[in-house]
């Protein structure tokens, strides 16, 4: 009988923990889990976490919530107010080539989608 030894640290299982890992795969948030890397099963995985300084941990991550608090509304009059001129402002022309090859709309394609 084959028997495979991996050495598992407490403090890499807590980074890995602290970086967004789970514990096991079915709960990986895309961070990755720690039954996976180590190639571990549910078994295993919950032998592991009787050690007593792995039993209480749990995943940590991190989520950002954007909050607009920027009323477009506000700011275009306040830049209207500010730029005020007596003469007219022209807007320019922007010409536009609708022609593309496939490699000119894929290319721009990429690039929009990243926008």
């Amino acid at each position: 009988m084959a028997v495979n030894k991996v050495d598992l640290y407490v403090s890499q299982i807590k980074e890995l923990l602290d970086q967004g890992y789970t514990w096991l795969e079915k709960d990986n948030l895309g961070y990755g889990s720690i039954e996976t890397k180590y190639g571990a099963n549910a078994v295993q995985i919950a032998a592991i976490r009787k050690h007593p300084k792995l039993k209480d941990l749990e995943t940590n991550i991190t989520i950002f919530n954007v909050i607009d608090d920027c009323d477009e509304t506000t700011d275009k009059t306040k830049r209207s107010a500010s730029t005020r001129s007596t003469a007219p402002v022209e807007q320019p022309m922007v010409s536009v080539d609708t022609r593309k090859t496939s490699v000119e709309s894929n290319d721009a394609a990429n690039i929009f989608a990243n926008l």
